[in-house]
């Protein structure tokens, strides 16, 4: 049980000084913080003209299916339009064919 015990005293943790593991601790918050910074650095620089060519695809695809939106209404119109053209012309050869028959 006393073996067990000098692992941590008031001074020490695994036989280092509290200041020993403050330097460890700061060099490795340090080595983090720059892996990070690099890896961060690293993404920009590789997948930047990427990211930058995909949102000018997206915008590319927005723009083409507002176009195609306006050329569907478009063509809807001009459907109902001709729909209507037609009856106006089945109801004129329908007067026309009465006509001829009163004659």
């Amino acid at each position: 049980m006393l073996l067990m015990a000098h692992w941590i005293t008031m001074h020490s943790l695994f036989s280092l000084n509290w200041d020993e593991w403050a330097s460890i601790l700061t060099i490795l918050t340090a080595i983090v913080f720059i892996i990070r910074w690099a890896l961060g650095r690293a993404h920009k620089q590789l997948f930047g003209p990427i990211d930058k060519t995909l949102h000018e695809v997206k915008m590319s695809i927005d723009k083409q299916g507002a176009r195609m939106d306006r050329s569907e209404n478009r063509l809807e119109k001009g459907d109902k339009l001709f729909i209507r053209h037609d009856e106006e012309l089945k109801d004129h050869e329908r007067r026309i064919t009465n006509l001829e028959a009163h004659k």
